[in-house]
């Protein structure tokens, strides 16, 4: 379920914020937002080596970018 929300927060990002996630292109937007749809609708169609892989590699280094990335977006609000 984690990876939905995280395809989600991607998916509002870059409807709403899009020159934020141009300017932060270092982070797979759009990658999430189309493992989130590949989840939320492919019901019995979710092959388990294709969500373990991204767990395995993209996370880890969705993590290394993301305090950047807050930073910065905190930067924008103050």
């Amino acid at each position: 379920m984690s990876l939905i929300i995280i395809g989600e927060a991607a998916r509002k990002v870059m409807d709403g914020h899009a020159g934020f996630a141009q300017v932060h292109a270092e982070v797979p937007w759009s990658y999430m937002r189309g493992m989130r749809n590949r989840m939320a609708h492919g019901y019995f169609d979710i092959n388990l080596d294709v969500v373990w892989n991204p767990i395995q590699t993209a996370l880890p280094a969705l993590l290394e970018l993301l305090p950047a990335v807050q930073r910065d977006a905190g930067d924008r609000v103050e």
